[in-house]
């Protein structure tokens, strides 16, 4: 083990975590170049009935009309797996052991209540149709806090009277975002997310969201600018898109060397919190979190919050 640990600081000593983050998104990202964006990129195509010169079966052929049976055949088996999943109204249970409580039932309604509000059918609607097309749904778990407006009353002149009006509380909610496939990159060597040395979502999303959460102290303060172009990471390579006011946002979620990520929080002022408390003290990597901007602005880096080290990816 010693000799290993020493053999990681010698490979790491000169990098910082971003570099670190970012040197095995470009392995993978080649990975999936390499190996599955030409076939995506035509799956794409036959799906939305677009012709490209490429799809041609002969030299000759000079037909441009593409046949709507792959897509009637991809909606027809979506459709299916809908009505399956959520034909029936509820498309979960939680099982009670002790229906006379209650508790579990009122638990199971709230989650409903949450799950459509949040709309989760929807999400899981649209990672049915990335399967579909590409063979693989993935989608990304969300925990955010929102402020949510509640009608609301409240006494004056001595009870006298009652004022109505809006109260703002905050509020946790959990989200469901489906992620397409070019913007999901994973340790090539992993069977599943939880195997893989992490996972990574690189994708582009408006400045105004990463200025929000920075104001509200979940990003680091630091200067953002407007990212470079990639189709290679664009929902649709055909359409002109521009830049303007857009972020390129690399979230990371994995396993880190774990004395980068204690400089990074000390190069930030950030608390530090010690890593490693548990029986894994000796471990050389640490689960964490890691966003970064622009391919190069450490935006984020904190060990893994959740509590039995989940990664927010399925």
């Amino acid at each position: 083990m010693w000799l290993d640990i020493n053999m990681h600081e010698e490979e790491t000593m000169e990098q910082n975590l971003q570099d670190w983050v970012m040197y095995r998104a470009e392995e993978w990202r080649d990975h999936y170049s390499a190996n599955y964006e030409q076939k995506f990129d035509e799956y794409y195509r036959i799906w939305r009935g677009i012709w490209a010169a490429e799809d041609r079966t002969k030299e000759t052929e000079r037909s441009r009309i593409i046949s709507p049976a792959t897509q009637q055949a991809v909606e027809s088996s979506v459709s299916e797996i809908e009505e399956a999943t959520f034909g029936r109204g509820k498309f979960f249970d939680i099982e009670d052991n002790d229906p006379e409580n209650g508790d579990v039932a009122q638990l199971r309604e709230l989650l409903h209540k949450e799950f459509k509000k949040n709309k989760i059918r929807k999400a899981v609607s649209e990672c049915l149709i990335n399967a579909a097309v590409y063979g693989t749904g993935i989608g990304e778990i969300v925990v955010d806090e929102e402020a949510q407006a509640v009608a609301a009353t409240q006494p004056i002149m001595d009870g006298a009277l009652a004022a109505v009006g809006v109260e703002i509380n905050d509020k946790t909610v959990v989200k469901l975002r489906p992620i397409l496939p070019q913007n999901f990159l994973i340790d090539p060597a992993a069977a599943s997310v939880d195997e893989a040395l992490g996972v990574i979502i690189d994708e582009f999303v408006s400045q105004h969201q990463v200025e929000l959460l920075q104001e509200r102290g979940v990003y680091r303060k630091t200067p953002i600018y407007e990212a470079a172009e990639d189709f290679n990471i664009e929902p649709d390579k055909d359409i002109t898109t521009n830049n303007a006011d857009k972020v390129r946002l690399t979230k990371y979620y994995g396993l880190v060397p774990k004395h980068l990520l204690k400089k990074a929080q000390e190069d930030a002022e950030e608390e530090i919190v010690e890593l490693g408390d548990s029986e894994d003290d000796n471990s050389y990597y640490v689960e964490a979190i890691v966003v970064i901007a622009n391919e190069g602005e450490l935006l984020k880096a904190e060990e893994n919050p959740y509590m039995f080290n989940d990664r927010p990816v399925i």
